[in-house]
């Protein structure tokens, strides 16, 4: 039978992270976000930091007593908020408010997330990305893991040695065009939809701090944001209210409301205590739920450890061989 304390920690909302740097609470682009809508949203939750698998495509994640909502998922971490009544800050949007948050989001996710991966791994910026990414990992490991990273990227992006400088100006162009709307729609306003915080401000919030905080070698999004006062004012502003105090998770109840705490979630059937007898006699332990989580974050673990092992020799082997943005250094830098 679960204690008082056990049942309260299973209530718990835990939000899995990338570590922090650069002042932020987390540094990871993808992670921000959710952090800041929780934020937003005035829920109490706590905050855990993976160091595991630091290019794994299920952080972030949300915890929610036996229920586990991955980014990477179908409708993502946000509609697994959604489906568990634990936040929606779009609830009280009208249909036409609805549309219009929607296409500055689908903007968002592309243009800007695109300009923003490709300054993110550059090769001028790879001192950043391994403090996002790869702080906690050996040296080693780190530049193995940053090189497979960044190749990764590039392809994702369309990138190749002979449009690496031509292909980084439109993405930049993209980009700046995408503030234009951005700084148009937000106005003097302190959010996008009015008093009313929504998914809107959690993404591009997490985008703005993200590029005026990190210490880039080379920020050309940073310039393009500064073109834009609005923009900086509303970051700063938001920034001062829900990151102004400690970075335990718990909003601040000066910013937008007191914090609350999620629902419980539903209950879940219990499996009985007693052991089960099996069909060669022995008896068998009917709840193994906490033993199979353990051995599945060992096996992941170790996978982990085998796969990185590879892309050192990868590493080892190719690091050697120019590509992608190596052409800027041929032909200019980027920003000329």
């Amino acid at each position: 039978m679960a204690t008082a304390e056990q049942e309260q920690e299973q209530s718990q909302l835990v939000l899995l992270v990338r570590g922090g740097a650069f002042g932020l609470p987390t540094a990871c682009p993808a992670c921000l976000p959710w952090f800041l809508y929780l934020k937003l949203s005035s829920v109490s939750f706590q905050t855990q930091y993976s160091a595991v698998e630091p290019d794994s495509e299920n952080v972030p994640a949300v915890e929610y007593g036996e229920a586990v909502g991955f980014a990477s998922e179908s409708g993502g971490i946000l509609e697994f908020l959604k489906r568990e009544k634990i936040a929606d800050l779009d609830a009280a949007l009208t249909e036409g408010e609805r549309a219009e948050l929607e296409s500055f989001k689908a903007m968002v996710d592309s243009w800007i997330v695109d300009a923003s991966l490709y300054e993110l791994w550059m090769r001028d910026n790879d001192k950043a990305s391994r403090e996002v990414y790869f702080a906690a990992l050996p040296m080693g490991l780190s530049y193995a893991l940053d090189w497979k990273q960044r190749h990764a990227v590039m392809q994702r992006l369309g990138i190749t040695t002979e449009n690496a400088k031509s292909r980084g100006h439109e993405l930049l162009r993209k980009a700046g065009m995408a503030y234009q709307a951005l700084s148009v729609r937000l106005q003097d306003q302190k959010l996008f939809f009015g008093d009313r915080p929504t998914s809107l401000d959690a993404l591009v919030l997490a985008h703005l701090l993200f590029h005026l905080n990190v210490s880039f070698q080379v920020s050309n999004l940073r310039e393009e944001i500064s073109k834009y006062p609005n923009l900086v004012t509303y970051a700063q502003s938001l920034k001062s209210q829900l990151l102004g105090g400690d970075d335990d998770g718990v909003p601040m109840g000066a910013a937008f409301g007191n914090p609350k705490s999620p629902p419980p979630p539903p209950p879940t059937a219990r499996p009985p205590t007693s052991t089960a007898p099996t069909t060669s006699g022995k008896e068998k332990p009917a709840n193994k739920s906490s033993n199979d989580k353990e051995k599945m974050f060992q096996k992941r673990a170790k996978y982990f450890v085998i796969a990185q092992f590879v892309a050192i020799l990868i590493y080892v082997v190719f690091a050697g061989i120019g590509f992608e943005d190596d052409a800027q250094d041929d032909d200019g830098s980027e920003d000329e």
